[in-house]
């Protein structure tokens, strides 16, 4: 169980527990005889006092900050004392947010005040938030100054940082910096864990120390017998004993070469390769120390901060295909700041090339839409294995860009600026908050989780500044709560909306089941028919908030915009708060218009491109396909046509039948003698 949905489960418990027993609050703390701020001493040490009770409210303790823990399986950072002195050093535990990215910004080296409840968490002491609830951002941070010292490091032994949970020694140093000093060597690395590894001195063999090289950071596990020279980093507790968190591979000194860890798209001709440590300039930059499975070229190098370089690259690579870069070993590989060591074997890593739009990441795998799949799964073709009822596979390292429109606690959701369909993405738990309005450049992998297409593990988030105003695609009942798997991918349905911003115009509100829902309401429509049933999700509850919307009264007439979601085996509509949902009262004479006209290609890159258009009233339209000469070679639609949303499949042949190669073709719509265009890749049949 990771330690996020660990902490979903106690913070239920605690809130269950909190109910039934007297929490104190310090200040003033009980009878009032504690007026002051607490230290961290006074909640690490059982012999302080006071000495507040698990769940006990803390209105600030103050410390420097000494690392972070910034990945998605629950945000936190560490704090010391100045001092150094024992028992002042603490774990602020964020959850779902990431105080370290934008906008909250806050660096090693800062001095805060955090505000919140005393917890513990499988034996470590923490501050969480004043609900104790890891879902809401309710902690309260103050910032007091930056740019100060690290507080020393407490040089410890083997012997005093062993792992075993009764070492009481080890307890008084539970979130501080600790550093010891070799010659130690690696003793075992199996069975403790992702990148963890015990290390031993020669002189107290039987002193094991434990070291995570996970939460705080990603750092391999060295080979067996691996001689250490020094390693440092944060105490931690959990129930197994006690261990030394690595911040980074500066945090460890082993005679060994540099590893690499990550690569991926930072633009459509640029890879950027991360290292597990800090690696030396001039070798980094060497454009004949990497190689790419695309027989393409390397043009240029430049350092990015101390341990990645970022690659100027030809490949010739479509959005899409798969691209690995190696790092070559050998006497003049990339080579480690702290030893000069080179890499002495090739390492490499497979990611997908470019940096893609959510339409190109949201396209249907046409492998998975064949009747043979089970059930005829609409899936995007990066995500990994799995998915359909519940949490999928991670497919390869990705890099996509798209505008914030949406935000349901951990669950944010971008959208394309030209809101093509199949323009949405969810992002599950992004390492700094997303914030609607403004357009970001994200790094992760792609799974489907219960049937939506999410972006996760994210590693590298770029705010790219505010994005183009995206508002609500307008969208019938009937095509929103469609969900077929379109093997053909000819029909306008829920799967061309999931993720996207949407607006439903003009729609009834009904009571669908006897017993009416509490977590929002059901609306059919548009006119005339009023035939197609959807829900409308409560605020946030797509997340599990408790927040409660007063649905509007039976048979009134509203327009939703919201995000469109999946869950429990069907599609609703999440609106992002009270302004999205407009009532019109009861007159239901009132008709749904489209906005203004909206021209778009789907799935693009696809072999089989689809055009979607919306006509604000009824028009003269002609829709043809011309090749890049300008040359027209199929009409796919000539007609007057009613207001409303319409899609036309093109099957990549021409007005006489000739089937067309792979290439870029242009789309022209006239509506009412006004021109419309657009394009799109149509990938071989």
């Amino acid at each position: 169980m990771n330690k996020m949905l660990t902490r979903f489960l106690g913070a239920a418990l605690l809130i269950c527990t909190a109910s039934v027993a007297s929490a104190a609050q310090y200040p003033p703390g009980p009878g009032g005889l504690f007026p002051d701020t607490l230290t961290i001493a006074n909640l690490q040490n059982s012999a302080a006092v006071p000495f507040p009770a698990t769940l006990d409210t803390v209105y600030g303790v103050r410390g420097i900050i000494t690392g972070f823990d910034p990945k998605s399986t629950g945000y936190a950072f560490y704090i010391q004392d100045a001092s150094g002195n024992p028992f002042t050093g603490l774990d602020v535990f964020t959850g779902s947010f990431n105080k370290q990215g934008a906008p909250f910004n806050l660096a090693v080296g800062d001095e805060v005040v955090a505000y919140g409840k005393k917890q513990e968490f499988q034996g470590e002491t923490e501050l969480e938030g004043f609900d104790a609830f890891q879902g809401t951002d309710d902690i309260v941070i103050r910032k007091v100054s930056s740019g100060n010292a690290p507080p020393p490091f407490f040089v410890a032994t083997t012997t005093q940082m062993r792992e075993t949970p009764t070492n009481t020694f080890a307890e008084q140093y539970e979130g501080m910096l600790v550093r010891i000093n070799g010659p130690m060597k690696v003793a075992r690395t199996f069975n403790l864990g992702t990148n963890s590894f015990i290390l031993v001195s020669d002189a107290a063999p039987s002193d094991s120390v434990f070291i995570d090289g996970n939460t705080l950071a990603t750092y391999p596990a060295p080979p067996l017998n691996t001689p250490v020279f020094i390693v440092q980093g944060i105490v931690n507790q959990r129930t197994r004993g006690y261990r030394i968190q690595l911040r980074d591979g500066n945090d460890i000194g082993v005679n060994t070469p540099p590893n690499v860890i990550d690569a991926y798209p930072v633009a459509d001709d640029q890879i950027k390769v991360v290292f597990d440590r800090n690696v030396t300039p001039a070798s980094a930059t060497d454009v004949n120390n990497y190689s790419l499975a695309s027989f393409g070229t390397v043009d240029g190098a430049v350092m990015s901060g101390g341990n990645a370089a970022i690659l100027t690259v030809t490949n010739g690579l479509l959005h899409g295909q798969l691209e690995t870069v190696t790092a070559i070993g050998g006497p003049t590989g990339v080579a480690a700041s702290a030893n000069n060591l080179p890499m002495t074997t090739s390492q490499s890593r497979t990611f997908v090339n470019g940096v893609l739009s959510s339409a190109e990441v949201e396209a249907a795998n046409p492998d998975s839409l064949v009747p043979a799949f089970p059930n005829c799964f609409d899936k995007s073709r990066f995500a990994g294995a799995g998915g359909k009822f519940s949490g999928g596979q991670f497919g390869p390292r990705i890099t996509v860009t798209g505008t914030a429109v949406g935000v349901y606690q951990a669950l944010y959701y971008i959208n394309d600026e030209n809101q093509q369909l199949r323009g949405g993405l969810s992002v599950f738990a992004p390492t700094a908050p997303l914030q609607p309005g403004r357009r970001y450049r994200l790094v992760g992998q792609v799974q489907e989780f219960a049937s939506e297409t999410e972006l996760v593990g994210i590693v590298e988030i770029t705010d790219l500044g505010v994005g183009n105003e995206i508002l609500g695609l307008p969208v019938t009942v009937a095509n929103a709560a469609r969900d077929t798997c379109d093997a053909t991918q000819t029909l306008t349905d829920g799967e061309d909306y999931e993720c996207m911003l949407v607006k439903l115009g003009y729609v009834k509100v009904v009571q669908r089941f006897p017993t009416p829902v509490t977590n929002g309401f059901h609306v059919v429509g548009p006119n005339p028919t009023f035939g197609d049933t959807m829900f409308v999700s409560n605020l946030n509850s797509v997340m599990g908030s408790t927040a409660q919307y007063v649905a509007p009264p039976l048979g009134s007439i509203v327009s939703v915009t919201g995000v469109l979601h999946y869950a429990n085996n069907s599609f609703r509509v999440c609106p992002r708060g009270y302004f999205d949902v407009i009532n019109h009262g009861t007159n239901v004479g009132v008709t749904p218009t489209v906005g203004k006209v909206r021209f778009a290609a789907v799935q693009n890159p696809s072999a089989r491109p689809r055009l979607t258009f919306s006509l604000p009233a009824e028009a003269q339209v002609e829709l043809g396909v011309y090749d890049v000469s300008g040359r027209e070679l199929v009409t796919l639609e000539k007609a007057t046509l009613p207001a409303g949303e319409y899609t036309r499949a093109w099957d990549g042949r021409s007005a006489t039948g000739a089937k067309l190669g792979a290439g870029v073709f242009f789309y022209r719509l006239k509506v009412n003698g006004e021109t419309f265009n657009t394009k799109s890749i149509k990938l071989a049949q």
